[in-house]
């Protein structure tokens, strides 16, 4: 009983509320603002800041892809520096001249090497030496240039030029390299100083040589006015004052020894470059 009079009480005093919510009020709606009245009998309000037309969805603009630059990729100045005999040859210039002895006594001192195909061969010398020196020219990278001389008591180049480190080139220079035999004496002063001659611009040169100087300057002519130390300095000053753009030469020496040994370690302290001993 108590129950039913409390439902009818609230269904009493909740009517009126409803009747004017639910029906028209001045000014087009109830609440602060106008509207309009939906069917159904809800509320719309007309002085909300809608947009005029559907929003458009417009996707974020992408950065355009960045485009490799062909001197980014592989630059051969990543590559590694000459190498031969195992040593890095530094080079700041990127170029590299190759001086190396062909004197008769490079057709001395049979020992085993390893050949370019991984093979146990046995040669002298200048067999040896050959083998290095293909493996430096064919290692070089393709931003290098050089040039190759061989002497005796004169000189023969393969370039008289420095030529660019293509296979083209590699290929030519190793075949000249390979066909190159023993002969002569030895005019280490004159070869090297011819091989700071080929480009000014040139800062490298490697030094492969067997034997102490013995022709090409002034003191080699006459063994009784002047003593085999003299001879050696002769050489020695040659090449310095050859040496006008401050090039560094290493040298490489083959079975080096006593006063011969002294006179490559001096050419290349001279130069500040390095001295190695090789088989």
């Amino acid at each position: 009983m108590r129950s039913t009079i409390a439902l009818l009480l609230v269904a009493t005093f909740a009517s009126p509320v409803l009747a004017q919510s639910t029906g028209p009020a001045p000014g087009g709606g109830t609440g602060t603002g106008p509207g309009s009245t939906a069917p159904g009998g809800s509320i719309i309000p007309t002085d909300l800041d809608l947009p005029l037309e559907k929003p458009m969805y417009v996707p974020p603009v992408q950065p355009p892809a960045p485009v490799p630059d062909d001197d980014d990729r592989d630059d051969p100045r990543d590559e590694p520096p000459p190498v031969i005999y195992g040593e890095e040859i530094r080079s700041e210039s990127d170029t590299i001249v190759y001086v190396v002895d062909i004197s008769c006594s490079m057709d001395w001192d049979r020992r085993s090497y390893t050949n370019l195909e991984g093979q146990t061969r046995t040669g002298n010398r200048m067999d040896r030496a050959k083998v290095e020196m293909a493996r430096s020219i064919l290692g070089l990278s393709r931003n290098f240039s050089f040039t190759v001389i061989a002497y005796d008591c004169g000189t023969r180049t393969w370039s008289r030029e420095l030529k660019e480190a293509n296979d083209t080139n590699k290929s030519s220079a190793v075949a000249w390299v390979n066909a190159l035999r023993p002969t002569g004496a030895t005019g280490t002063g004159p070869a090297t100083s011819l091989g700071l001659q080929v480009s000014r611009e040139n800062k490298s040169v490697v030094l492969l040589t067997d034997g102490a100087p013995n022709c090409g300057v002034p003191e080699d002519n006459n063994w009784y006015n002047y003593s085999e130390s003299a001879v050696l300095n002769a050489h020695r000053r040659m090449i310095r004052n050859a040496n006008t753009q401050g090039a560094t030469i290493n040298v490489f020496g083959i079975a080096a020894s006593g006063s011969y040994r002294t006179f490559c370690q001096n050419v290349a302290a001279d130069s500040s470059g390095s001295y190695f001993d090789v088989p």
